[in-house]
């Protein structure tokens, strides 16, 4: 067991000295965000009225949704230069211990572009007095979040030898991520606008938002370690 946590700290160490180094791999996908939120500001304008928080979770979710694909389909790059990633895989290195670092990782870049989106699309409907920035919200884009990452990393490590990456990954990015964005949604408007509390949701939206945590993290964890076997 302290083998294990060891890998997956040294693992997780590096891969945030290498991001921080080149913060470019994450400040990208959040410049695009904000980029969105501009242009969605912009074509919308200022409404009222119940239909401002409809639009207000749709935009939000459905910007990071496109930004955080960016972030996760790059999320093994580093590991291929260089021939990093080959190297690593003839090491004795636990396959688990090896996604839990990645995991990890997407986790937190992820969460460096989920939170600020979700600030800044609520200044921009400030006038309107709704906002995302409340904990139990914020609770909520962090499940998604945690479910899509596995998902990220898993999509990753699949696509990372294709050729045709840059149209593979979405391919199976987006539909894939479709009943995490509808029940991210669903409980987000739930919350936002009939004032229900999280334990409520637990058995509607917000407890299908968790299975589909569950099954794209389990998933991860066991199929990690055939896709980076060594041939």
């Amino acid at each position: 067991m302290t083998t294990f946590l060891n890998q997956m700290r040294a693992l997780l160490s590096q891969s945030l000295k290498v991001e921080w180094a080149t913060p470019e791999r994450w400040l990208s996908p959040l410049l695009f965000a904000i980029t969105v939120l501009v242009l969605f500001s912009f074509a919308v304008g200022q409404l009222e009225g119940p239909e401002v928080a409809h639009l207000l979770v749709a935009e939000t979710f459905l910007t990071a949704f496109f930004s955080l694909q960016i972030s996760f389909s790059r999320s093994l790059d580093p590991d291929m230069q260089d021939r990093v990633f080959d190297v690593l895989r003839t090491y004795p290195i636990s396959s688990s211990a090896w996604f839990l670092g990645k995991y990890l990782l997407v986790l937190v870049m992820g969460t460096l572009i989920l939170i600020p989106t979700m600030i800044l699309s609520s200044f921009f409907y400030a006038k309107s007095g709704v906002s995302l920035v409340d904990w139990s919200l914020i609770g909520v884009a962090l499940t998604a979040l945690a479910g899509m990452s596995a998902l990220g990393v898993l999509l990753s490590t699949m696509t990372m030898r294709s050729g045709s990456k840059q149209i593979l990954y979405p391919l199976l990015y987006f539909p894939l991520t479709t009943p995490v964005l509808l029940s991210a949604v669903e409980s987000s408007k739930a919350i936002l606008i009939k004032n229900e509390s999280l334990d409520m949701l637990l058995s509607s939206w917000l407890g299908l938002l968790i299975i589909f945590g569950i099954i794209y993290f389990t998933l991860g964890l066991l199929l990690f370690g055939e896709l980076v076997k060594a041939e």
